[in-house]
């Protein structure tokens, strides 16, 4: 579902739902998946969101699901990515 690695490189191939989701982020949401997240919750509970970014369908409850999956994925990657280069020793001279 997510994206993840296929070695401890850290690499992956992002799938063209997860770049709109992060180009979505990085412009709607100025790069806060907190904020996205909320505004997909609120949506998908009927409650007053910001953007609509899911188009109001019979499967809309269920492709926000997705995508709170999708973020949620992509959100443990960085941040195990971030504590291992928080965990790599600085290179000499730095």
């Amino acid at each position: 579902m997510g994206p993840l690695p296929a070695d401890d490189s850290g690499d992956f191939e992002l799938t063209e739902e997860q770049r709109m989701l992060l180009r979505m982020r990085d412009t709607l949401y100025e790069g806060s998946w907190e904020d996205f997240e909320r505004d997909l919750r609120a949506r998908a509970e009927d409650r007053p969101h910001v953007f609509d970014t899911v188009p109001e369908t019979p499967g809309m409850k269920s492709t926000i699901a997705h995508h709170l999956g999708l973020i949620e994925a992509m959100q443990r990657w960085e941040a195990a990515h971030r504590r291992l280069s928080e965990d790599d020793p600085a290179p000499d001279g730095a």
